[in-house]
């Protein structure tokens, strides 16, 4: 039997904390460059759920959940560790933990019995958030080939946006916060290594190394 659809009011809101945390995490990436504003976005993530879990649904921080968020943190920073390279790093820093709150505060809620889940309303309400934004630097691409820039963009919005958050609020039910969180920084995993097969990046030692602590502290938390 499919689930209820969620009151306009929680589709409203998920869709506010999905257009502030995507925003708040590009302005980052503008402003402190990529490697700072992605380390700083995923890497409060699990600090602020774990101990948002703790403190406000009581769920038990243990010794163990400690332990395998401070090694996802060292995996990560391994992963995506690089000088900033943007204009304004203080502001990107800044930007990259409302970030990683934001994305925070959706776990937490629907980790608590909110009906937080990446639907048609909450998709939409974050449209008319960023519409404004869109509508001042340009809604249409300029540059590449329309058709090929017009595919990315659909397979972009679709496969790793609203296909993965649906399934990414479905699994928040399963596990607990802290788990959640840290599962999420597969990302960075994921991405160097299709960095490596895809795009002819080199592996290194800080790949190889930030990745076996990050797995690591996964194969912990499952054990939480």
């Amino acid at each position: 039997m499919a689930p209820p659809p969620p009151a306009p009011g929680a589709a409203v809101l998920t869709g506010l904390g999905l257009a502030i945390s995507q925003c708040a995490y590009f302005g980052s990436v503008h402003y402190a460059g990529l490697g700072l504003g992605t380390l700083i976005t995923i890497g409060a993530g699990p600090v602020l759920t774990s101990l948002g879990a703790h403190v406000l649904l009581g769920e038990r921080l243990t010794r163990r959940a400690l332990a395998a968020v401070a090694l996802a943190l060292a995996g990560l920073v391994l992963l995506v560790a690089a000088p900033a390279t943007g204009p304004r790093p203080a502001l990107g820093a800044a930007l990259a933990v409302v970030a990683g709150a934001g994305q925070s505060g959706l776990t937490l809620w629907a980790r608590g019995g909110g009906s937080a889940r990446a639907g048609t309303g909450a998709f939409t309400t974050g449209l008319l958030c960023l519409l404004p934004f869109a509508a001042v630097q340009g809604v249409l691409p300029t540059a590449g080939d329309p058709v090929s820039t017009g595919a990315a963009l659909l397979f972009l919005g679709t496969v790793p946006t609203l296909f993965a958050y649906r399934w990414y609020f479905t699994g928040l039910t399963a596990v607990p916060g802290a788990t959640a969180a840290v599962l999420v920084l597969l990302e960075p995993a994921t991405a160097a290594v299709i960095g490596v097969l895809f795009l002819g990046e080199p592996v290194t030692a800080g790949l190889l190394a930030g990745s076996t602590l990050l797995l690591g502290a996964i194969a912990a938390l499952a054990r939480v």
